[in-house]
């Protein structure tokens, strides 16, 4: 089994959030990544972000959700811990710099279980405003039937 941790960042901009599509273009998760050994949560956020989109500042991250996710991957299942903070960028500019990278937005409702991943943050996703206070919220995620 291997374990990961990670940390993501909802973006939402006139009622809609950033999402990027994954490699195999089947799935939609929100932008960020795993966690180094040797960082912290939130420096592991801003590292990813200023690799993926060339954001330097990500500003006041607000933690909104913690994940714990079980999922099948090639190697065997995958025991992740998510950190899901609400970023506020203002007039950021946003602009992919890896290849790899489609981003997209989309509106909250759009998010379902069979097109987002971690699947059981999609319906805490799509009750989002951007305008209310969020508190952190522990979401067990488990993508692989019994474990």
């Amino acid at each position: 089994m291997l374990f990961r941790v990670t940390a993501r960042c909802i973006i939402m901009r006139d009622g809609l959030i950033l999402v990027q599509l994954s490699k195999k273009g089947d799935f939609y998760r929100l932008p960020g990544g795993r966690v180094r050994p040797e960082e912290t949560v939130l420096q592991g956020l801003q590292r990813e972000l200023r690799e993926e989109l060339g954001i330097s500042d990500i500003g006041e991250a607000k933690l909104a959700f913690i994940v714990e996710s079980f999922y099948r991957r090639r190697s065997g299942i995958v025991h992740e811990i998510g950190f899901y903070f609400i970023c506020s960028l203002g007039d950021a500019e946003i602009k992919p710099r890896e290849e790899h990278l489609k981003l997209r937005w989309v509106r909250p409702d759009e998010l379902d279980v069979d097109n987002f991943r971690p699947s059981a943050l999609a319906k805490y996703l799509r009750k989002l405003d951007g305008s209310s206070d969020v508190y952190p919220q522990y979401i067990i995620n488990v993508d692989v039937g019994r474990i």
